[in-house]
This record gives C-alpha cells, sequence and structure tokens, in this order.
C-alpha cells in the first residue's frame, strides 16, 4: 500500500485486511476509502478499492435478496402504477408538506397532513388519461443510507422510481436540507441529474480484456496508455478476466468503476420548494435556484395553502423526463383513449415492439397522422420518428 494515503487510512486498510464477515470487510473498506487524501497520486487506489468494495456490496445485495424472498413483503416495495414520482425530504417536525402535495394531487392523504407517517402513502394523480403513482415517502433521516428510519428500504424504492421530488422548506435552511438528502442519496450510489458514464463493460468467456475507444473525443484523450492498464486492473479487480470494454467519450476511473457497480442509478430529480405562503420565502426561494439550479433544471415554488401548484404538472413531468404521448389507432380508425408514454426520438419499431414483439416482426407499414403537419396523414417505415401526440396505425403482413 502506498505511503501517499497516510497512517489513518493505512491502519483503516489493515482493519479491512483483518475483517472477517462480509458486513465487516465492507464498513472497515468505507472506512478506509473516507481516510485516503484524494488527489492525483491516489486515483489509481481510490478506483481499485472502490472496484472491490462495489463487488463485496453485490454480494451482499444477493445475501439479502435470497433472505428477502424467504420473508414476508415490504410495505416499502411498491408495484409501480404508470409513472411513478417520489416525494421526499429530510426529517423535521412539523414537516415540509409532501402530504399536504399528495393529497393536492390524489385527495389520498387528507388525515395524514401534519402527521409523521413511517410507511409510504400513495395516491393516482390522472393527467390526460395518464396515471401517475404519487409517493409520500417517509422522511429521509441522517444515517439513512446505513439504515437509520427504515433508510435503505427508503432508498431502495427510491432508486426504482422514474422521477424523485425533493420538497424543500422554504421556511427553513436549504442548505440543510438538501445536503443531508444528497448525502445519503450519494452514500447509497443514487446519482441526480447526472447522465451515466459513456462506457459498456461485458463480460466474454476469452481474449482477457478488450478496450475499444469509439469516438473521436474518447480517441483524444490523454496518457490513453496508462488508462488502458489502469482500466484492465480495476476491471479484473471487480472479478472480471474476460471482457470488452467499449467508451464513447471521455472517461475517469471513478466512472469505470460506477460502470462495473451495478448498485450506481442516474436517477431524474426536481425541487418542489414548498410552504411559499410563509413570511420571507420569497427570498429563500430565489437564493434556492441560485445554488442549486445548475444540478437541478426545474426548481417550483409551490404553497399548497395558496392553491400555488401548477396546473399541468403530468405535462411538466412528462417534459422533464423526454417522454411523449403515442396514440394507437386500430383498423376500423378508432383511437385508444389512454396514449402510449414513450421516450423522446421513439421511432415506429419501438411502438411496435411495446405493443407485441409480433408486431415488430410481421410489419409492413404505419400510417401516422399528425396534427399541425403539412400533410397530416402518411405512410411510413419502421424507422420513422415519432413525435408527441401522434397518432399511429400498424399494418403487418
Amino acid at each position: 500500500m502506498s505511503s501517499n494515503i497516510g497512517p489513518e487510512a493505512q491502519a483503516a486498510y489493515q482493519k479491512y485486511l483483518d475483517a472477517g464477515s462480509l458486513d465487516e470487510k465492507i464498513k472497515r473498506l468505507e472506512e478506509f476509502l473516507s481516510l485516503v487524501p484524494k488527489h492525483k497520486a491516489t486515483e489509481k487506489i481510490v478506483a481499485l478499492n472502490r472496484s472491490r468494495l462495489a463487488k463485496l456490496k453485490r454480494q451482499q445485495e444477493e445475501h439479502k435478496q435470497r433472505l428477502k424472498s424467504l420473508g414476508k413483503k415490504s410495505p416499502f416495495s411498491i408495484k409501480k402504477e404508470g409513472i411513478q414520482v417520489i416525494l421526499i425530504s429530510d426529517y423535521y417536525n412539523p414537516g415540509v408538506g409532501k402530504s399536504s402535495i399528495l393529497n393536492y394531487l390524489t385527495g389520498a392523504a387528507k388525515k395524514k397532513i401534519g402527521k409523521f407517517t413511517s410507511i409510504p402513502e400513495i395516491g393516482i394523480y390522472k393527467f390526460k388519461k395518464i396515471k401517475f403513482q404519487i409517493v409520500d415517502m417517509p422522511s429521509i433521516m441522517e444515517g439513512a443510507s446505513k439504515g437509520v428510519g427504515n433508510g435503505k428500504e427508503i432508498l431502495a424504492q427510491i432508486r426504482s422510481s422514474d422521477l424523485i421530488c425533493f420538497c424543500i422548506d422554504l421556511s427553513r435552511n436549504f442548505e440543510n436540507q438538501m445536503n443531508l438528502i444528497l448525502t445519503e442519496l450519494s452514500n447509497a450510489d443514487i446519482k441526480i441529474n447526472i447522465p451515466p458514464p459513456p462506457i459498456t463493460i461485458e463480460k466474454t468467456g476469452s481474449n482477457k480484456i478488450q478496450i475499444f475507444y469509439l469516438s473521436s473525443e474518447a480517441q483524444n484523450m490523454e496518457n490513453m496508455e496508462d488508462l488502458n492498464e489502469q482500466i484492465i486492473e480495476v476491471v479484473q479487480e471487480a472479478g472480471i478476466r474476460n471482457g470488452i470494454v467499449k467508451i464513447y467519450g471521455e472517461i475517469t476511473l471513478a466512472q469505470v468503476v460506477d460502470a462495473l457497480t451495478p448498485s450506481v442509478v442516474y436517477k431524474d430529480g426536481i425541487i418542489l420548494a414548498t410552504k411559499g405562503d410563509l413570511p420571507h420565502t420569497e427570498t429563500a426561494y430565489l437564493n434556492l435556484k441560485n445554488h442549486y439550479s445548475s444540478q437541478f433544471p426545474l426548481i417550483i415554488g409551490t404553497s399548497i395553502k395558496k392553491n400555488n401548484f401548477p396546473n399541468k404538472f403530468g405535462e411538466i413531468i412528462l417534459e422533464y423526463l423526454d417522454k411523449i404521448k403515442i396514440y394507437t389507432m386500430n383498423i376500423s380508425g378508432k383511437v385508444a383513449e389512454k396514449p402510449l408514454i414513450m421516450d423522446k426520438g421513439s421511432t415506429v419499431k419501438d411502438v411496435a415492439f411495446r405493443i407485441h414483439k409480433s408486431f415488430k416482426e410481421l410489419f409492413d407499414y404505419a400510417v401516422v397522422i399528425r396534427e399541425g403537419a403539412r400533410q397530416k396523414k402518411k405512410r411510413v417505415g419502421i424507422d420513422y420518428k415519432l413525435k408527441d401526440n401522434d397518432i399511429i396505425e400498424i399494418h403487418t403482413v
């Protein structure tokens, strides 16, 4: 172990080596990583040990899943209906107003307003025939990522959501609230409003570790020879002896570790600033936007008491998530009331596959109706790109 890490970190690493149980190893390795000074000389040490940590956490999660399959279903395990939107906040009494937002949108929490809830409260908000499952999650406490206050169960459900709404009380210090939530999410490997790294890593049966740089940006990175060696070491430390690494842009070793860590997820998040009716909250709202608008492109000021909440909240969510509404039409000309929710940039092929995989295999042509287009009704092929509110009729052979 390099002397660059200092005596405290070296002692912590020895404790990791001496640890017996899996939980103890994880705890000691996390402690070691927290003590290692972060600079260029320790970058490789940090990456290798983060890769080891990821491997240990995978083993821990596999063990938990085996135990979970034998037990009762947790109230925190929520089956998704439509687009799942989770309301989160820090722990404080009185609360920040999550239950008021849930009740305003869905009418599902009238008796819970102003009361602490230890389990999730769920309601369905409908917008243009689209279901949004709004989940008022119990507050996140300091240490949630280590299990405090059912934190691990709360964070596990957050990981599978479509959108996270940070509910921030404008009458309190907003930085303290944001720091606590972001720290616990980060500790749980949940990254907010950050694109996944431009890299894929696939196990193979032979040929050792092969690395391919597949864009001009990737090919123009500095010190590629050194980077190759470091990537190979990190990938092997994660337990992969044979594999193909494809790099599509500029990356760091830390991003390579993230790509190797199944627990890392990338989620979309917005901020709902609450209690905007109270004194001095206008200044707090402006300061909140000033501090966090670079990480959170969407920050909405609200006041449930004054009915100050977006009327078209569903449309805002769809736009933020880069989703579009596509309506299907059968051969008799009847258009479905409920749209399909697709990613922006989706093609006829994507819709065909969503309806039924046989549609994709037996595809002949499609008719797309687009209001406002020069040609309202158009016959198109399978790779035709769709737009919001398009109506599509698929014909098969």
